[in-house]
């Protein structure tokens, strides 16, 4: 395998029907949305914040107090790469403090998707937000309420209870599928430990009925 991976070809109504015996024999498998499933919820998403939101916890695996801690300062342009700082939180109630901020570490998250940039662009402008002001005056328990909305406004019977931490998890299994090596999926999600994100691996390695394939037992 040679990187960069520029095609990968998935068959995402296989991976979905097979998703809840996934889930059920694994326990320690997280609770995950295929890419199909994350852009009904998105392009149902009208409102240009709550839209961003859901956005960068898809396209970064950030935790949402990591998105609500966003400023414009976060955001970096050289011409070159185009993405964003995340100050690495752990989850907790309500927006992070200023000090939980400066004593936290920091990872770089590239984002490539040109309309997504120009999305980022346009909601900065529109805000006119100081370099250090928080682009996001919302809380998360708000992110989650408005998250049930949508998926009601969706309609349907959605495969599981989906809150903000679906988004870091599938953002995680959607770069495995991709074939991303896993030191790196690790990277991007700040774990402690690759032993950490091994677990998303599962999708991998769950549907393994091919390497059967050609042992006879009768």
């Amino acid at each position: 395998m040679s990187f960069p991976i520029t095609e990968v070809t998935i068959d995402w109504d296989r991976l979905i029907d097979k998703r809840p015996l996934l889930l059920e024999t694994l326990d320690t498998m997280p609770r995950h949305l295929l890419k199909p499933e994350v852009l009904t919820l998105l392009e149902a998403e009208t409102h240009p914040m709550h839209r961003l939101i859901l956005d960068l916890m898809w396209c970064t695996g950030a935790r949402v107090s990591e998105v609500l801690a966003i400023t414009p300062a976060s955001f970096h342009d050289d011409g070159y790469d185009f993405g964003v700082v995340l100050k690495t939180l752990k989850q907790g109630a309500g927006r992070p403090s200023k000090r939980s901020l400066q004593r936290s570490p920091k990872r770089f998250i590239p984002i490539l998707d040109r309309d997504f940039q120009t999305r980022i662009q346009s909601y900065l402008w529109m805000g006119k937000f100081r370099k250090d002001e928080r682009i996001f005056s919302i809380t998360r328990q708000a992110v989650s309420a408005n998250i049930d909305r949508l998926i009601e406004q969706v309609g349907g019977e959605p495969p599981f209870k989906i809150g903000c931490h679906t988004f870091r998890h599938s953002f995680a299994v959607h770069l495995l599928l991709h074939g991303r090596p896993l030191k790196f999926v690790s990277q991007l999600l700040e774990h402690r430990s690759v032993e950490s994100t091994e677990v998303y691996t599962n999708v991998l390695t769950f549907d393994g009925a091919h390497f059967l394939e050609g042992v006879e037992f009768h």
